[in-house]
């Protein structure tokens, strides 16, 4: 798989989004919109997600970290004013970054096996683990959800009829990680 097919499925799914086979999908709860899903092309199954992105208060605190993490590098006050100005200049300003959709192929290895082929960053910051694989998605109405790949790749396999409605995986909250940390001790207890 290389970076030119990667970025021509992003085109098409953005392009002809509503007019492709989209086999199953995962909505946010609040309005609807689409968090991720998969799609049937001529060359196989790809995976698509509207990606992450931060809040614009996380965005402004790591930028101040740059810029004060800089300050042991610094050998003249000069220097130290000027990391303590761009970090203020970082808390201030008003940044917003905008997610990043991404799409990795679904290999089918035989029959009723398949895998994940992923050539280069998909949507992170992305967790797996056997027959468990989520990544953090944003919704335009500011909500944060885990999208469930490994359920959207699973819900695909073996759907052939082309109409069909695509399967609705739902997404997974944003205290997903809290909520199994405590369920995982709760049963170590």
């Amino acid at each position: 798989m290389n970076d030119d097919r990667e970025a021509e499925v992003l085109i098409s799914i953005a392009e002809y989004g509503r007019r492709l086979t989209r086999l199953a999908d995962s909505r946010c709860v609040k309005d609807g919109r689409l968090l991720g899903a998969t799609y049937r092309l001529s060359d196989g199954i790809w995976v698509w997600s509207a990606g992450h992105r931060q809040p614009p208060r996380a965005i402004r605190h790591n930028a101040a970290a740059v810029h004060l993490d800089a300050i042991d590098d610094c050998s003249t006050a000069e220097e130290v004013r000027a990391c303590y100005d761009g970090a203020i200049e970082a808390l201030s300003s008003a940044t917003r970054l905008k997610p990043s959709p991404s799409v990795m192929k679904v290999e089918m290895k035989e029959a009723g096996r398949w895998s994940y082929a992923m050539t280069g960053p998909f949507a992170m910051p992305m967790v797996t683990g056997p027959s468990f694989t989520v990544t953090e998605v944003s919704c335009g109405c500011r909500r944060q959800y885990y999208l469930d790949i490994h359920a959207l790749v699973k819900e695909s396999i073996g759907r052939t009829k082309t109409g069909e409605q695509p399967a609705h995986v739902a997404p997974l909250p944003p205290d997903l990680p809290e909520r199994e940390a405590q369920r995982l001790l709760g049963s170590r207890s």
